[in-house]
C-alpha cells in the first residue's frame, strides 16, 4: 500500500495573480497548501516561503537525532513537532523577508499541511485553508477555520449557510507573518484504507459545498481528474479566488 496523490492550483476567474502555492511530495509523505495574503505579488512570495520552509525542515528531520531550533513540545508526537516547528520557522521567515522588504509589510499566508507515517496522518494549520477526510459514507472537515465567521458560527450567532455568504467571510483571525500570538493547531488522525485526505485553499471551499466536494472526489480512483474537476467546478461557481486542491489516498495492492 503506497501513497497516491495529485494536486493543482488555478488563478480562478477574478484575480489577476495566483497567490496560492502547493507541495505534493510523496517521497516525504508531505502535502501543503498555502494561501498568500497581501496582493501585489507579496502574497505569492509569502506562500512560496511557507512551502519552501516546510519542505526543507521536514526533509532535514527525517532522522530523530538532531538539535531543535525551538523547544520540543512533549505533548506532541515527533511528526507533530516537525510540522509545528516548520510552521513557526515559516512565520519567522516571512517576518524576516518583510524586514528586508518593507514594501511587503502586509503579506502573510494561511497554511494547511499533512504529513503521513503509514496510515497515521499529522495535520497542522493556520488560517482558513482546510483539510477534509473523505470516506465511503461522506465527508468531514477536520480543521477549524481561523476566521471571523467561523467564530460567529461557533458562538451560535451565524448559521453555516449564513457564514458562506457573509460579507466578512474572508476575514481571517490567524496567519503566518501576521505578527502577534500565533495559534498553530496540530492533530493526529488514523486513516482507514478507504479514506482519503483533501487539502484546499478557501478558493475551493468558498465556492463549493462539502457534499459537492465529496460527490466529485469521494469515490473516484482518478485523483488527478478529481482535482481538475473540483477546480473547474469552483470556476463554474464564480471562481472568486485562487483555487488550490490536493487529494491524497492509498494505492492498493492485491491486499
Amino acid at each position: 500500500m503506497g501513497i497516491l496523490a495529485a494536486g493543482a492550483t488555478d488563478v480562478g476567474c477574478v484575480r489577476k495573480h495566483n497567490e496560492d502555492c502547493l507541495l505534493v511530495d510523496a517521497a516525504l509523505s508531505l502535502f501543503v497548501v498555502a494561501d498568500g495574503l497581501g496582493g501585489h505579488a507579496a502574497g505569492e512570495v509569502a506562500s512560496q516561503i511557507v512551502v519552501d520552509t516546510v519542505a526543507r525542515f521536514v526533509g532535514e528531520t527525517l532522522e530523530k537525532d538532531r538539535t531543535w531550533p525551538v523547544e520540543y513540545d512533549p505533548t506532541l508526537s515527533y511528526d507533530g513537532n516537525r510540522l509545528k516547528v516548520a510552521l513557526l520557522l515559516s512565520d519567522q521567515a516571512i517576518t524576516e523577508d518583510i524586514r528586508r522588504n518593507p514594501e511587503r509589510e502586509t503579506m502573510g499566508s494561511t497554511v494547511v499541511a499533512g504529513l503521513f507515517h503509514e496510515s497515521k496522518l499529522t495535520l497542522a494549520h493556520v488560517g482558513d485553508s482546510r483539510a477534509y477526510i473523505l470516506g465511503p459514507e461522506g465527508i468531514r472537515q477536520v480543521t477549524r477555520d481561523h476566521s471571523w465567521v467561523a467564530e460567529q458560527v461557533a458562538n451560535g450567532i451565524l448559521t453555516p449557510s449564513e457564514a458562506r455568504v457573509h460579507p466578512f467571510r474572508n476575514v481571517i483571525t490567524q496567519a503566518l507573518g501576521n505578527g502577534g500570538d500565533l495559534e498553530i493547531e496540530v492533530q493526529e488522525l488514523d486513516l482507514e484504507k478507504s479514506e482519503r485526505l483533501l487539502l484546499c485553499s478557501d478558493g475551493l471551499s468558498g465556492m463549493i459545498g462539502d457534499k459537492e466536494i465529496w460527490d466529485i472526489a469521494g469515490r473516484t480512483n482518478d485523483f488527478q481528474h478529481a482535482v481538475e474537476s473540483l477546480i473547474n467546478t469552483a470556476r463554474e461557481h464564480g471562481g472568486d479566488d485562487n483555487i488550490t486542491v490536493i487529494l491524497v489516498g492509498w494505492e492498493h495492492g492485491d491486499d
